[in-house]
């Protein structure tokens, strides 16, 4: 079996805009963690959800989207002192969103370090999350006490950074909260307007250098910075040096899942290269290995940014690797 890859934070209700009637709304599974979980799934690798859902009827339709696919949910919890969030999502023509959440108060904002099992920990993993658990102070300590626990057991720990700023009480995100939360990490996707973002008044280019220089990880080799830019290409910098992917043109219809489409299949690439005895330090310093992943991970977003919805959207391995 794969090294698992285990995804924790927000899972809720994607209601999204039909594009031929705009007044229907249409439910969709969705959340970034959820969707990596799932993409990881999909490919035929080993994911697990950590996270929380309310005692409500999406809290159920949710567990059961996942466990429909083939998603380990012994470490999801439900709760009654708040109900499952939900994200209404409008579309313009190029398939781009706006969200607007019913988020706080939300069940996965209640999700607490003594909810995630013990036994978790006792074999190796890849440990995913985003900002977006980092927006109430309580789920913020949650989500740097999973990285603590995961570091300890010499996990690696993906983040990506996935900004929504209107889930913030400030209307923006914690520069300084988002920064510290990346530098924990040891495979890190931005996009180019994030990285913007987090640089402030810095150059992004010393702000980038600067995060993969930082003293966490313990080795300062050991860190893998992907910058995606939507239809422009894909930037990799690491100890192996910096690289561009192009991506290729394509017809698009949603652009919901396709960036965890992408980090799904950065990961689960990630995962088999584990499991088949190569080591963390060999990936990142094999700039032809990186090339490899970050192809694949492109077409995985391309192909799920051709389809409506999230968990549906995502690609199998088949699909995968018929590209």
């Amino acid at each position: 079996m794969q090294v698992p890859v285990c995804c924790f934070g927000e899972i809720l209700i994607d209601f999204l805009q039909d594009p031929q009637q705009n007044e229907v709304f249409r439910r969709f599974a969705g959340g970034a963690p959820a969707n990596v979980a799932v993409a990881v799934a999909k490919l035929g690798g080993h994911s697990k959800f950590i996270g929380m859902v309310g005692q409500d009827i999406f809290g159920e339709f949710l567990t059961a989207q996942l466990k429909h696919y083939g998603v380990d949910c012994s470490a999801v919890r439900q709760t009654s002192l708040a109900k499952t969030a939900l994200a209404f999502v409008a579309l313009d023509e190029q398939g781009d969103r706006s969200f607007s959440f019913y988020r706080p108060p939300a069940a996965d904002l209640l999700y607490l370090p003594e909810d995630c099992p013990p036994d978790l920990w006792q074999e190796p993993g890849i440990l995913h999350l985003c900002s977006n658990s980092l927006t109430e102070n309580a789920i913020a300590v949650t989500s740097f006490a999973l990285v603590a626990m995961a570091k300890a057991h010499g996990w690696l720990v993906s983040v990506d950074a996935n900004l929504r700023h209107n889930l913030w009480s400030t209307g923006a995100a914690n520069r300084m909260l988002v920064t510290q939360l990346l530098q924990q990490a040891d495979v890190i996707k931005l996009s180019l307007d994030e990285l913007q973002y987090l640089a402030a008044d810095l150059d992004p280019e010393l702000w980038l250098q600067q995060l993969l220089q930082s003293q966490e990880p313990a080795s300062t080799n050991q860190r893998w910075v992907v910058v995606t830019a939507g239809a422009a290409e894909v930037r990799s910098s690491s100890a192996a040096g910096d690289f561009n992917v192009p991506v290729s043109p394509v017809k698009v219809v949603d652009t919901t899942a396709a960036g965890d489409a992408f980090v799904g299949a950065l990961l689960y690439q990630l995962s088999a290269l584990l499991e088949a005895g190569h080591s963390w330090s060999e990936v990142t310093t094999d700039t032809g290995l990186q090339q490899q992943i970050v192809r694949k991970a492109i077409v995985a977003g391309s192909l799920t940014c051709q389809q409506f919805g999230a968990f549906s959207a995502l690609p199998t391995l088949s699909r995968l690797f018929a590209k």
